[in-house]
């Protein structure tokens, strides 16, 4: 069944390709940014677990660094082999018009050297001025340095390697590895700011799935990626190695990766099974001003449940009538038990992408979004384990998006998004069996100025809809967790 699903869906770009001009199938299209990053780093050495929340979770997007030079997601620009020569936005102008807020890298010794810094004010209606249980602070109304990035790119006729470093204080001041990556290539006929015929990448690469993956943080105009994304894929990159390319207005790109997100705190990938994820799209100019892309993926691989530890036999001493002394009646003996065997389980995703922009005097309009479902496959809001639950979990979600250039130096946009964690879940209330819905829906309006290739200023508020909270009968209600963010990003 899942093996028919992706090719019914992986049909659907081609059909879209072959009905557009003669003209989009002969075109080259632009470069793409080496930088496509996102938020999480591989950290230097590894961090202390946080301890649980007590209160309703504010669920905003988990974010991640995406990688090497990449097939097109829709209306994002192929990546060249030679990614270092320009760092081009992902939504950059049509009618191969140069990125107007990125600055070019400078290169030194052969070795180009790029990078931006993001610092923001965060506000969260979850806030408090408390701390929950183990002593973290419940305050999430704080400055942060959410990235600083420094990129190194070298290129050479049939191979590149990138290295990209991270500093941030979100989960407290860290620096650790965002890219790290090697590629050998071949270019064909294509030209030299144009992706590659093929090429072989392996080591800490982006994830070829969807759109927003592939968008680098440096360019994208929203704070972070959509909920659902980020519940799927809560980095943007893994360990593997990745074949991607192009042919003519036809991008490909399948990977094979250790399908656990890096920044989940293991040493390393606790099961043997490698997770394959691909995306096969199309992008093209129907006119010089209209540019339309999409694109179909898939990912299937499986996941791990961990075992747990052999215990001993212990008394328990509980004090029923709060007397503060020990009664014979008040202890209880607690047996032992039996260490349990990890296991793995089966997991998928599929989605479809699809966007449109079009450049006129008053600046580029861009309409884009993506679907996807899956099962099993919730690694970042709602972790998916149905050997605990003995039951599959089905997610669903999705996001649409809006972004308007007001000139050269403004920009307004807006994104609805919707995601739900588990399709098929219910709960006892009231003696009664009845549905659960853990589906949560954003709005999320932006408005910002740039300065070309030098900063802009943003801010995006994030109206959350959700079933998180409990009214005075326990009745599933709406949290009181909105937030909005205000941010600044430099070039370097």
């Amino acid at each position: 069944m899942l093996r028919s699903s992706v090719s019914l869906f992986s049909t659907l770009p081609f059909a879209l390709a072959f009905s557009w001009t003669a003209a989009a199938s002969g075109q080259t299209p632009p470069p793409a940014p080496p930088d496509d990053d996102g938020e999480l780093e591989v950290p230097a050495s590894p961090a202390a677990p946080s301890a649980p929340t007590t209160t309703v979770p504010a669920p905003a997007t988990t974010e991640s660094p995406a990688a090497s030079p990449q097939p097109i997601a829709p209306l994002v620009t192929a990546h060249a082999a030679s990614a270092a020569d320009a760092p081009a936005p992902a939504e950059q102008a049509l009618a191969g018009e140069p990125p107007r807020d990125v600055r070019p890298p400078v290169e030194v010794a052969g070795v180009r050297i790029s990078g931006y810094a993001q610092a923001q004010y965060q506000h969260s209606d979850l806030s408090e001025d408390q701390l929950q249980q183990g002593g973290a602070p419940l305050n999430q109304d704080q400055f942060s340095v959410r990235r600083f990035r420094v990129r190194l790119d070298r290129t050479w006729d049939f191979a590149s390697a990138s290295l990209e470093l991270d500093a941030n204080t979100v989960r407290g001041p860290r620096v650790g590895i965002r890219r790290a990556e090697a590629s050998l290539f071949y270019r064909g006929q294509h030209a030299e700011d144009a992706a590659p015929l093929v090429m072989l990448t392996a080591g800490i690469i982006d994830i070829p799935f969807g759109f927003e993956l592939l968008e680098s943080a440096r360019s994208r105009w929203f704070m972070d990626r959509s909920i659902g994304n980020g519940a799927l894929f809560p980095t943007e990159m893994d360990v593997g190695a990745k074949l991607s390319g192009a042919v003519s207005f036809v991008r490909y790109a399948v990977a094979v990766m250790n399908g656990e997100p890096v920044d989940n705190g293991l040493p390393r990938d606790p099961n043997a099974a490698k997770d394959v994820i691909g995306r096969f799209g199309a992008q093209g100019n129907l006119t010089p001003q209209l540019e339309l892309g999409g694109g179909t993926s898939f990912a299937v691989g499986k996941g791990f449940h961990a075992g747990r530890d052999a215990t001993k036999s212990s008394v328990v001493w509980s004090d029923a009538n709060e007397d503060g002394a020990y009664a014979p009646t008040e202890s209880m003996g607690v047996p032992g038990t039996a260490a349990t065997a990890s296991e793995s389980f089966d997991r998928w995703a599929i989605g479809v992408d699809l966007g449109v922009a079009l450049q006129t005097r008053l600046g580029r309009s861009k309409l884009y979004g993506e679907a996807f479902v899956a099962s099993n496959y919730d690694r970042g809001f709602s972790p998916s384990d149905p050997v605990t639950t003995r039951l599959d979990a089905r997610q669903a979600g999705g996001y649409l998006a809006f972004t308007q250039e007001l000139t050269r130096y403004a920009i307004v946009g807006f994104r609805a998004s919707y995601y739900d964690p588990n399709s098929d879940i219910i709960e006892v209330r009231g003696g009664q069996t009845l549905p659960k819905t853990q589906s949560v829906k954003t709005l999320s309006p932006l408005a910002g100025v740039v300065l070309p290739g030098r900063a802009r200023l943003l801010f995006q508020y994030d109206f959350i809809r959700d079933y998180l909270a409990r009214d005075s009968v326990g009745v599933p209600a709406d949290a009181d967790n909105n937030q909005w963010t205000l941010r600044l990003q430099v070039e370097l």
